[in-house]
């Protein structure tokens, strides 16, 4: 029988997401504008792409830009982290990229049903916790999500963000649970697993591009293998 009595799970990057992601058409736009990128820079672009997110850093700079200096901001950011010597020159070029073509579409995960379903069946307390800062009922509604899970946490609603513990703290004390007996499943690491670890609970992370591989060993390729996870845990 498994240890865990409470499944929270992450919203963006782990149940659904825009395809292609935000820093998967930046490592495009990069050969675009003549940055020719190693496997290696553009795991670096995911990885730190998640970082920043995860930071504190986001409120800051949208508080302080508007928003095409925001996001040339955020592009410098990636740029340098590549070891690129002059982000300035290629921010506006790739953020152009960005207006032009930049056109995602929005897509739950196939095996995001299968999962919910297998575990609500299973008896598990299920719970949604993002960073979103608005009201996402309606989304649930027609993503006709919201009937699996117990309840929702929002960064708004919280008003704290992930990785702070408070809202994980929120999201444990409406579960009625122990933080030991909660498995959080997100797809940011900085963010989902490091916050969620840090107030006792466990965590997976679905990693599907194996990106996070020297952070962390609790990781899933598909978001259908965290039953796999459950139902091994002991």
């Amino acid at each position: 029988m498994s240890k865990y009595t409470t499944i929270l799970f992450d919203l963006d990057g782990t149940l659904r997401a825009s395809q292609p992601e935000g820093f998967e058409a930046f490592a495009q736009y990069c050969g675009r504008v003549g940055i020719q990128l190693t496997q290696v820079q553009i795991e670096l672009i995911e990885r730190e792409a998640n970082r920043y997110w995860a930071s504190g850093l986001v409120d800051v700079h949208m508080s302080r830009y508007d928003k095409r200096e925001f996001w040339l901001n955020y592009d410098k950011i990636l740029l340098t982290a590549i070891g690129v010597t002059d982000p300035s020159s290629y921010a506006p070029r790739i953020q152009e990229l960005y207006d032009l073509y930049y056109d995602p579409i929005d897509v739950l995960y196939s095996d995001a049903f299968v999962v919910l379903e297998e575990l609500r069946k299973g008896g598990y307390i299920l719970g949604l916790v993002t960073n979103r800062d608005m009201d996402i009922e309606p989304m649930l509604l027609r993503y006709r999500m919201r009937e699996y899970f117990n309840f929702v946490v929002t960064g708004g609603q919280a008003g704290f963000f992930k990785p702070h513990p408070e809202i994980f703290r929120q999201a444990i004390k409406l579960s009625g649970g122990p933080a030991d007996k909660t498995l959080y499943v997100g797809d940011n690491y900085f963010a989902d697993v490091v916050g969620a670890l840090n107030v006792g609970m466990d965590a997976v992370l679905v990693d599907a591009r194996n990106v996070f591989r020297d952070f962390y060993n609790h990781r899933v390729k598909h978001l259908r293998q965290v039953l796999e996870f459950i139902h091994g845990a002991e």
